[in-house]
């Protein structure tokens, strides 16, 4: 009697130096950057108004770079590619270290978001490459998960340097340190078959022709797909906003943020496996629906008697669903690019994906200002429901059977 064919299984030793530990120590960057940049330009400026400003070019470069970073791992390799982008996010975490003003940690800003979009896309390129169709969803998912174990540690490690140092900007040493690790890491780890040159790659082609070669699935699906993100990045804003609505107090509010980010961080698995085993639809309907539903439940809670509880129940719901639905959103991105040669679709898939995120804050201060809180929770509730509703045609236009 023979065996049946052997199931793929994930390429653990390959992704734990390539990609995994990697994750961890680019998350951590990230996670001390983000706070530490608020609060060093507010240092600076005393203006929330300007350092949220001066906060949100770290996400700014990262949109400048989507598609320059799609071409550029395209041209030169993952390696080549994750080695530069350190070096440009380590440097951005030294300037604005020794910045003494808001120009400089500007640009110190710019240069890490610059630094983290060619390093995602290159470790989203090799995983593309280096891992069987079969296991993707569970490969991906594993590199959000590490991605939240680094944006978990990057802020205490920052508050620890903050301590030794005296300093706010010593938090930045977190970012440089982490790049210093990140490189030496990369540089020693074996990428096999990663070098363009070692592709059976085609005809080169141009990121803005892949564009509007590919502008369909873009505008459905890959609009549609955002949302997913979206939701994670509103909810930052909104689960802080209400909790203090239904009067809890600073350090309770951090509390049930790290408990949610607890939970969040233990579905990231089963949500891959889901994603392998059943389909993108199984993983991607249901978070949607969970954020709708959990957006309502934070629009209700402060002018209810219970609210409090409503709250609590909304951010729980919130945090399984950004657990369940970490890596659908690249999965999906992967399924969708050419595996001879990735990394230029790639580009423009994370930029497509990342417009909402990073336009929501903003969106979410408007309808607070113009309407109410409870406005703009019910707002982005039915921007979920559309997206859930709309998400299934397209997947089945774009994807084939067993992907969806």
């Amino acid at each position: 009697m023979t065996a049946g064919p052997r199931r793929p299984t994930v390429p653990w030793r390959e992704l734990l130096p390539t990609a995994l530990i990697p994750n961890v120590l680019h998350g951590s960057g990230q996670g001390a950057a983000v706070p530490v940049t608020l609060l060093t330009a507010l240092s600076l400026t005393g203006s929330s108004a300007v350092a949220a400003v001066v906060a949100a070019l770290l996400t700014v470069g990262q949109l400048l770079l989507a598609l320059p970073a799609g071409w550029l791992v395209s041209r030169f390799g993952e390696r080549p590619a994750m080695l530069a982008s350190t070096a440009v996010t380590g440097l951005g975490g030294l300037v604005a270290h020794l910045a003494s003003s808001l120009w400089v940690l500007a640009v110190g800003a710019l240069l890490i978001g610059s630094g983290v979009a060619v390093f995602t896309m290159a470790r989203h390129t090799w995983v593309t490459v280096a891992v069987p169709a079969e296991v993707r969803g569970r490969s991906l998912s594993a590199l959000a998960g590490a991605t939240r174990l680094g944006l978990f540690t990057g802020p205490l490690l920052a508050s620890a340097l903050i301590r030794l140092t005296g300093e706010v900007r010593g938090g930045f040493l977190v970012v440089v340190a982490a790049s210093v690790l990140l490189a030496v890491i990369v540089a020693r780890a074996s990428f096999p078959g990663a070098e363009p040159e070692k592709r059976d790659d085609g005809p080169r082609r141009s990121v803005l022709g892949v564009v509007r070669e590919r502008r369909d699935v873009l505008l459905t699906l890959g609009l549609t797909l955002s949302v997913v993100n979206t939701m994670r990045s509103a909810r930052r804003v909104l689960v802080p906003l209400v909790g203090t609505a239904v009067g809890l107090d600073g350090a309770t509010i951090t509390l049930v943020v790290g408990i949610a980010a607890g939970l969040d961080f233990s579905l990231f698995h089963v949500g891959g496996v889901v994603t392998d085993r059943w389909g993108r639809l199984a993983v991607a309907v249901p978070a949607l629906v969970g954020f709708g539903l959990s957006h309502l439940a934070l629009a209700a809670a402060p002018r209810l008697p219970a609210g409090l509880w409503w709250f609590l129940a909304a951010t729980t719901v919130m945090a399984a669903a950004n657990g369940w639905s970490g890596g659908v959103v690249a999965t999906v991105g992967s399924d969708l690019a050419d595996p001879r040669a990735p990394a230029v679709f790639l580009g423009s898939w994370r930029l497509t994906t990342e417009l909402g995120p990073s336009t929501a804050p903003f969106a979410v201060a408007a309808l607070v200002g113009a309407l109410s809180l409870s406005a703009a929770c019910v707002a982005l509730a039915l921007l979920a429901g559309t997206a859930a509703a709309v998400l299934p045609p397209y997947v089945r236009r774009h994807l084939p059977n067993e992907r969806r």
